[in-house]
Order: C-alpha cells, then structure tokens, then sequence
C-alpha cells in the first residue's frame, strides 16, 4: 500500500504573459516615438544592452503613444495587483519609469535584474522572427549550481523559462527575477519598451 503524499506547490515565480490584439496603432505610434528618440540621443545610455541602443528614461506625461499603451494595459496591471494580493488600503502602486530598447541584427541584453521596484516588463513594440528570446532565471540561485539530472523538465525542476516573444506581446515578472535576452539573429530591429511597477504611499496610477 502507497503512502499518501501531498505534493504542495509554494514559493512560485509569477510571470504573466499577454498577447494584446488591435495593437497595431499603439504600435506605430511607438515605433516613430522611439526612432525619433533614437534621432535625438543616438548614443543613448549603456545598461544590459550589448550593440543595442537603450534610451534614457521616458516621461510618460510628454509622451501620447505611451500614455495610450499604458491605459490600454491597465488591466493588465490590476490583474498583477489582484494576483499578487497586494493591500491597496495601505499602498499604492504606480509605474515608476519606462524606456525603450533597440536590438539591430546581433544585439543581445546580459543577464540582469531591475532591483529597488516589485514588478519589471517588456513590450514587444516590433518583434523579427528569430530576434531572441526572452530568458528569465531561477531565483533560487543554489538551485542554478547544484541538482540532479532530470529525464525531462518539469515546473519543479526547471532553471530557466524561454519566452518566445511576438509583436504585441506584454510580459511581466517580479523584479529580483535574472532575466537576459538571446542575440538577435534575424536581418530587422527587435524594439521594446520596458518599465517597472513600485508602491507609494500617495499616487495611484491604476485599480
């Protein structure tokens, strides 16, 4: 006769992955946003990003195609909120910054976190076939140096999540998650907006 065991599930790694339709507006929108971005500050500044251009912080209240991108979210961002059970009584939450990243044939991101914030995302403003991946880590960084070898990769094993991004593509994740980006292997440009979500005791961007 088996024992009876109860297998518990805790300590998950939330990431929420949502296809957005009728972006194709917002899209273009941002798209000229971010080259006439690029036209301004070309150098732009140096973060994860490897060939890459990785703009300076955006001010969302100068930026229209942001704004539409953020209220078309908003949604999305309670979902996080309502996942997450976080006390709104006590806190409020609001996007803190947001910048936009280009990856040209052969840019990559290293692997990074987005420390002092809760939730970290990127957008898929424009995405190639074959424009690398999005590569988020296990947390629990013992488990990255020592574990068996498995027979197959299962939730309770894994020690990456490949996301195979797409245009329109929103994806979110806690802050503290390493998380980097595959060299870009197709002949287009990979560009993203990315932003991070905090608490504040008197602003509140979404319910």
């Amino acid at each position: 006769m088996k024992n009876k065991i109860d297998l518990l599930k805790k300590f998950a790694t939330p990431i929420w992955v949502s296809p957005l339709d009728n972006v194709s507006k917002i899209n273009k929108d941002l798209l000229k946003y971010i080259y006439d971005l690029r036209k301004k500050d070309p150098k732009g500044i140096k973060r994860s990003n490897m060939l890459g251009w990785h703009s300076k912080n955006i001010d969302i209240t100068k930026s229209q195609p942001h704004q539409n991108f953020f209220n078309k979210i908003s949604s999305n961002l309670a979902q996080v909120s309502k996942d997450m059970s976080w006390n709104k009584t006590r806190h409020h939450y609001k996007i803190t910054n947001t910048w936009a990243i280009i990856n040209p044939p052969l840019a990559c991101n290293q692997s990074h976190i987005h420390s002092n914030n809760l939730i970290s995302a990127a957008y898929y403003v424009k995405f190639p076939k074959n424009g690398g991946r999005f590569i988020a880590e296990d947390p629990r960084e013992t488990s990255l140096y020592y574990h068996p070898i498995c027979d197959k990769v299962n939730s309770l094993n894994e020690q990456q999540v490949a996301i195979e991004p797409k245009t329109g593509l929103l994806a979110m994740f806690p802050s503290y998650v390493k998380h980097w980006v595959e060299p870009n292997l197709s002949k287009e440009d990979r560009v993203i907006i990315s932003f991070n979500i905090d608490k504040f005791s008197k602003y509140n961007d979404f319910k």
